[in-house]
């Protein structure tokens, strides 16, 4: 009984840190993205997506330099037609140009000098 109650309490400080504890990118890091012409092109219903949304704290954090290419509006999907390089989300481009790498905000920050 104490052991289950104990193992209770660990859970839930653990959902509690991963929750709560988690620095995410700031509203300057994410401005200095969009200056810097980094692009995200996702979809809602791509796990992918969904997990590199949560990488920087939700789509409202990052809405600026995102674009939802599969229920997003007429217009988003229109630019994810005329701009993507690859035929997959999620793609990062950078001033137009297709980044390899995982759009981590470690990654972006390390590739446009912007500060984390």
């Amino acid at each position: 009984m104490v052991k289950g109650i104990l193992l209770i309490v660990l859970l839930i400080g653990v959902v509690i840190f991963f929750w709560f504890g988690r620095d995410y990118p700031s509203a300057e890091f994410v401005e200095c993205l969009r200056r810097e012409g980094v692009v995200i092109y996702g979809s809602s219903v791509c796990p992918l997506c969904r997990e590199l949304e949560r990488e920087y704290g939700g789509y409202d954090n990052i809405s600026s330099i995102y674009l939802d290419c599969g229920k997003g509006s007429k217009e988003e999907i229109e630019r994810c037609r005329e701009e993507m390089k690859g035929e997959y989300v999620p793609e990062v481009q950078i001033g137009g140009e297709l980044f390899e790498g995982w759009g981590s905000p470690e990654n972006l920050s390390q590739e446009t000098g912007c500060e984390l």
